[in-house]
């Protein structure tokens, strides 16, 4: 079996900002600037981990006047997300 396409997003889950970033989209959507507000980061570090969630295809966004409002890209994404706290919990 092969398991490159579930390796890849392992990865792009792997970074903590980036996951961070999902944890956050788990309430809805959200814009740039109130994720970095959210995570105190820059937002050119928020930026780019954002352009890496859209290459793994988890995270979609809408054009809002000049805004782009980001959201989970998949409902099943919820679920992992909650899985994986719920797992982390028990197990960590």
């Amino acid at each position: 079996m092969k398991v490159d396409k579930q390796l890849l997003l392992l990865k792009c889950l792997s970074d903590e900002m980036r996951l961070e970033i999902l944890f956050f989209l788990k309430d809805g959507e959200r814009c740039v600037y109130e994720i970095v507000k959210e995570l105190g980061a820059e937002q050119s570090l928020v930026s780019h981990h954002i352009q890496g969630l859209r290459k793994c295809r988890l995270v979609k966004f809408r054009q809002e006047g000049r805004k782009k409002m980001y959201r989970l890209a998949e409902p099943s994404l919820l679920k992992i997300l909650t899985d994986l706290e719920r797992l982390s919990e028990k197990s960590c």
